[in-house]
């Protein structure tokens, strides 16, 4: 059964109406970029790199009226570069290559750049070609930050690659148009420079690696603490302050959306006496086995606790008292069923509960009273039962 959620009225002057145009860009930047962050950072990066495309291509064409260029290459680089690029967006956009070891295509992408330099680099004139050999540093700037170290390796061996040949065939081929002295002095240059600058992005890609394994270490410790924090070393349930704080998120929500709540205070039957008889080995297997049974019964967004000892609390949320009981009827029935210890394998767990919902402008500590006076009530009576908190008597004027 799901509460009545009470509705706060706007403030003056405000509106919960969404902005149509915000939400329209919404929409947009879903629609061209993807549904997720990550998708949404890959396809960023690939438009990123067609805009850089889009530029070089129109420096080209600009070039070619000037004479600079063969009239023939813009057109060529353009026709190549869109459907090239068109296909790594649509991969990317909608996840084909979310499980690659590359899910950004870098390596796709920048060996055509480097075949789109090595193409450029044979269309320029014969003094302009050495300014091509620009465009290789920004291939290998762009990849520090997104290769692995031995991908930064392999673009710049690539890279040295397809410049060497294209400068010894082409020189050889025609050497009125490609000076062989010319060739070889820019082969110089660039077996000068590239090395370098590929050792300095291995480096700096070996160094985001390494930060990005202390950054999991670190999350895996946080987290690792946080559990400490949090958790009952035994049952490996909530602890006592973790309650506290859940509960109090639960007053404020019940205050604010109208969300109720109940709480059950729980103590397991006798268990000074299983302690006695069976020992404290059986004893802590005892209070595992409830907390397992509890987990098990119990609803996702409930929360279970251990309160002390053998107290457990239980925070069900938007669950009335005789939806609680059903709970508890259910935890009753399968711990019965439950063998608690090898070393006694006829003792089963019972326990006594008290459930009481938390009020309207009740303090939660009084919600927590009326809990522990139903508990005590049904231990009075027998044990074994749950007994449902009354609720608070209204003051008369």
């Amino acid at each position: 059964m799901t509460p009545a959620v009470d509705t706060l009225p706007d403030a003056p002057g405000q509106s919960n109406a969404p902005d149509p145009i915000i939400d329209a860009m919404g929409r947009l930047v879903k629609c061209v970029f993807g549904p997720d962050r990550a998708t949404r950072a890959r396809t960023g990066v690939i438009l990123l790199c067609a805009i850089m495309y889009a530029i070089c291509c129109s420096a080209a064409f600009y070039a070619a009226e000037m004479g600079l260029m063969r009239s023939f290459a813009p057109r060529l680089l353009l026709a190549t570069a869109l459907p090239t690029y068109a296909l790594f967006y649509v991969l990317v956009r909608f996840g084909k290559t979310r499980r690659l070891r590359d899910p950004n295509l870098m390596i796709p992408q920048q060996s055509f750049s480097l075949l789109a330099i090595a193409f450029a680099y044979t269309a320029i004139g014969p003094h302009d070609r050495g300014l091509v050999l620009i465009l290789i540093a920004l291939v290998m700037v762009f990849g520090m930050y997104t290769h692995q170290p031995r991908q930064s390796v392999f673009t710049g061996v690539l890279a040295m690659a397809m410049l060497g040949v294209c400068m010894g065939v082409l020189s050889r081929m025609d050497p009125d148009y490609y000076p062989p002295t010319l060739e070889l002095l820019r082969f110089e240059l660039l077996l000068g420079t590239l090395p370098p600058l590929v050792l300095a992005a291995y480096q700096i890609s070996a160094w985001r690696n390494r930060l990005s394994q202390q950054r999991r270490e670190l999350r895996a410790t946080l987290d690792k603490v946080q559990a400490l924090a949090s958790r009952d070393a035994l049952t490996g349930l909530y602890n006592r302050r973790h309650i506290q704080d859940k509960l109090q998120d639960c007053v404020r929500r019940f205050e604010r959306y109208g969300e109720r709540f109940t709480i059950v205070l729980v103590d397991l039957d006798h268990f000074k006496r299983i302690n006695d008889q069976h020992g404290h080995r059986v004893g802590d297997e005892a209070l595992v086995a409830f907390s397992a049974g509890a987990t098990m019964v119990l609803r996702e967004s409930d929360t279970v606790g251990r309160w002390g000892g053998e107290e457990f609390l239980f925070v069900l949320p938007n669950t009335s008292p005789r939806k609680a009981d059903i709970a508890l009827q259910r935890l009753r029935e399968a711990l019965a069923r439950s063998q608690i210890s090898t070393a006694a394998p006829t003792l089963r767990v019972a326990f006594s509960a008290g459930v009481a919902q938390h009020e309207p402008g009740a303090p939660l500590h009084r919600t927590l009273e009326r809990a522990d006076r139903a508990l005590y009530q049904a231990k009075h009576e027998g044990r074994g039962r749950n007994v449902m908190a009354p609720p608070s008597p209204v003051p008369s004027d």
